[in-house]
């Protein structure tokens, strides 16, 4: 049964989980699955599978530094207490986001966690294991409070074993990062180098852009032993009509469609735009691409090696295949890829 979440485990080394990215990023690993065959190449060799008529389309979504530390002053006693980690996942209204938060047990409604001296934020409530609060920030905008004092919010297994660093500013942003509200990156992209827009120029090869700020919930484990009762968290899209309208051409000429990275795939096969034709819109989606999901955009795949039991796994054995997803991945381990954010890649063409 396809709905057992125990389908997409599997075993890897933890020596393999990258917590840091390559000097020279292009020379990552890439594991390509083309004609029902796997060969081991390196990021380098990307555009070799790329044609003119093809169509590469980017996420241009920004990481915002919002992991934040502050001290908690109670609502009952104006004293400072906890030590509290605090990182912003989702805007419900301007300053009020939905935040993960450490030790979430020791939170109470009307309690105030002071950042700095421009930023605090006062907990309305709690949902779904998540805290709501209003960030209070004077006369400045959160965005800049946040560039001042907040870090990267880096994967959690990244957190736990080496905490952040100063160069995770730039190295957990992608090249094509452009429009803030990410609270996690778009790892695919992170592969290629700076100049990776004008080599695509150079060689006329079409690109475009889309926009999905991911949130926190792309780390949230699935809970549930069936997976169809997981529940995706939504997170906000965009497809302008300049990509739509080259993404319906490439489909007409018979093109190939690549995604680079999960987050462009989710919104390209989602609902609002394909049952749309393909037109340009603006919303929130939620989709949990899973074995049986009939592929109608995209033909081709560029992603890293995510967790075990994610939906970003699951989604890779719709694209590919159960049998082929579990092969693709022990090929990889027994190579000893480098795995997970930091980590290398796949180009996946089933």
């Amino acid at each position: 049964m396809t709905s057992d979440l125990d389908l997409y485990n599997f075993y890897y080394p933890d020596d393999l989980v990258a917590l840091n990215p390559l000097a020279k990023k292009n020379q990552a690993n890439m594991l390509v699955f083309k004609n029902n065959i796997f060969s081991h190449e390196k990021v380098y060799d990307f555009l070799k599978y790329v044609s003119k008529d093809d169509l590469l389309v980017f996420n241009n979504t920004r990481v915002i530094p919002c992991r934040l530390i502050g001290k908690k002053v109670s609502s009952v006693q104006e004293k400072i207490q906890t030590k509290v980690s605090v990182t912003l996942n989702k805007v419900l209204d301007r300053n009020i986001w939905t935040t993960f938060c450490k030790p979430l047990k020791k939170l109470r409604e009307g309690d105030k966690i002071i950042f700095s001296t421009n930023l605090s934020a006062e907990v309305i409530s709690f949902k779904s294991g998540q805290c709501v609060m209003n960030f209070k920030t004077g006369d400045r905008e959160l965005l800049s409070c946040l560039n001042e004092i907040g870090d990267m919010p880096l994967p959690p297994y990244i957190v736990k074993k080496r905490g952040p660093k100063k160069e995770d500013f730039k190295s957990y942003q992608t090249p094509f990062a452009e429009i803030d509200g990410s609270v996690a990156a778009p790892t695919a992209s992170l592969h290629f180098p700076d100049d990776f827009i004008m080599s695509l120029k150079r060689k006329n090869i079409p690109h475009c852009f889309i926009t999905l700020h991911v949130s926190g919930g792309t780390f949230l484990p699935i809970r549930d032993k069936n997976i169809d009762k997981h529940k995706m968290h939504s997170e906000f899209a965009k497809v302008d009509e300049n990509a739509a309208e080259q993404i319906r051409r490439t489909l007409k000429k018979g093109g190939k469609v690549i995604a680079i990275g999960t987050t462009v795939m989710r919104v390209l096969e989602s609902s609002f735009f394909v049952d749309n034709g393909f037109q340009a819109f603006k919303s929130s989606v939620n989709t949990f691409i899973k074995p049986g999901h009939k592929f109608r955009v995209c033909s081709g795949l560029f992603t890293n090696f995510h967790l075990p039991k994610s939906t970003l796994f699951i989604l890779v054995n719709a694209f590919v295949g159960v049998k082929k997803a579990k092969e693709l991945y022990e090929s990889a381990i027994k190579k000893r890829y480098r795995l997970f954010s930091y980590g290398d890649c796949c180009l996946l063409f089933p």
